[in-house]
């Protein structure tokens, strides 16, 4: 019996020895690493599945042994500033943000950004970004991100407003002349004005008035950004071609109240017969269920900004850059996840649904992949070599402020164009100075 018993005996303890030890084995595996990413971006880059949604599967893809908790919070363009600097100022930055091309200056002056020159060294598609694009992302010679997009402003016109004027749908306005005679013509107040541009107090307000200054050869400050150079003889042109719309009724008074995007929007509800606009495509959308690209070719058009007679063409650009806050905790995998949101593949796809445009060259050379989504993205990218950008300066939101109180006076009929520049002049070479 006890010789039988034994055996019976050894291989319990011997299974309870496995389980004890396959108990404590479980106990001593290490758990899941636990991240939380915060990205502050603007609220539309949250509506689609590019970049975003794709680019955080794809991270968590990467990383099996970490559990990843993304925190996305989407703003306006105000606000998006203005809670990064709060949350900057109280230590408690996101990981990730999405700044606006002139507040590059802002940020990286005040040491609230992190320098990447090393890391976009190493990443194998900075090489691909155009060569300008890649020099913009620079302050005082350090990388400080990567572009998720830029844009550049076109003519955006109403084919129906123009065949109701007795307008060819075909023939937009070429220059500031075709342009006053179009307005004119496809305006049928209250129902709806030729020609609208924003002359609202936010930095998309000055745009029209900056593109119509570089057609003539202006600049809105000097070369070393020292002084203010928009009051100009070219500028006080280049803003009385906007009033004059305003005086002879093809622009109404009341583009100073609400937001910028409230022009952007009358183009496609039948409220403005053109106006001049990025994403054009995207918006158009937003708006109108259903919307095909052979029904946005249909019913509206896209040309160059219309320029000044004896001129250039011209237009503005902007867009953002994806970069890290000083702050954050998660530098490492902060750029991990901004290289793949920003990648070419998510580019495409981002810029594509939005109508943006993009800034890699293998991008910009599958005009026919954007087609097939926007059919006037030829148009659009056809734009850039006269495209121009806002000095991204570390005030440049007071000294934006002063032009957009300037054209706004003069929408009003409070100053004229020269005394309204002049007088935003000196305030900003006040602000230059201090």
């Amino acid at each position: 019996m006890k010789a039988r018993g034994i055996p019976l005996i050894l291989s319990i303890l011997l299974l309870a020895e496995g389980i004890l030890f396959g108990a404590l084995k479980a106990e001593a595996a290490p758990a899941s690493k636990e991240v939380t990413l915060t990205i502050y971006a603007r609220a539309y880059t949250f509506s689609q599945d590019a970049p975003w949604k794709l680019a955080e599967a794809e991270l968590q893809k990467r990383h099996p042994e970490i559990h990843f908790k993304f925190i996305e919070e989407g703003f306006g363009w105000d606000d998006l500033r203005t809670k990064f600097l709060t949350s900057s100022a109280g230590r408690n930055p996101p990981d990730i943000m999405m700044t606006d091309i002139i507040w590059l200056g802002e940020f990286a002056e005040n040491d609230l950004l992190l320098d990447v020159t090393d890391r976009v060294s190493k990443w194998p598609e900075w090489n691909d970004v155009v060569d300008t694009y890649r020099e913009a992302t620079k302050w005082n010679g350090k990388v400080y991100g990567t572009w998720l997009n830029t844009d550049v402003r076109v003519l955006v016109y109403n084919k129906d407003l123009f065949k109701a004027s007795g307008l060819d749908p075909n023939k937009p306005p070429k220059t500031w002349d075709d342009l006053k005679v179009m307005a004119k013509k496809a305006t049928n107040p209250p129902y709806y004005y030729g020609f609208g541009f924003p002359a609202t107090l936010e930095d998309e307000g000055p745009m029209k008035f900056f593109a119509n200054l570089y057609s003539l050869g202006g600049q809105i400050l000097n070369q070393d950004n020292t002084r203010a150079a928009f009051n100009s003889p070219e500028g006080v042109a280049a803003l009385e071609a906007l009033i004059d719309l305003v005086r002879i009724g093809a622009t109404p008074t009341s583009i100073v109240s609400g937001k910028y995007g409230d022009i952007d929007n009358g183009v496609f509800q039948g409220k403005f017969a053109m106006a001049t606009m990025t994403k054009a495509y995207g918006l158009a959308r937003d708006l109108i269920p259903g919307l095909t690209p052979a029904i946005y070719k249909e019913k509206f058009g896209v040309a160059p900004v219309p320029h000044a007679p004896n001129g250039v063409p011209s237009t503005m650009a902007g867009g953002y850059l994806l970069t890290i806050p000083m702050g954050s905790k998660n530098h490492d995998l902060a750029w991990e996840l901004i290289t793949i949101a920003a990648g070419a593949d998510l580019q495409f796809k981002y810029t594509s649904a939005r109508g943006y445009v993009p800034t890699f060259k293998s991008l910009m050379a599958r005009g026919d992949d954007y087609s097939s989504v926007d059919p006037y993205f030829s148009i659009i990218l056809a734009q850039l070599p006269y495209a121009h950008f806002r000095p991204s300066v570390p005030k440049w939101t007071e000294i934006s402020s002063e032009i957009q109180k300037a054209i706004q006076a003069c929408v009003l009929g409070r100053m004229t164009p020269k005394e309204a520049l002049d007088l935003a002049a000196a305030n900003v070479n006040q602000i230059l100075s201090d």
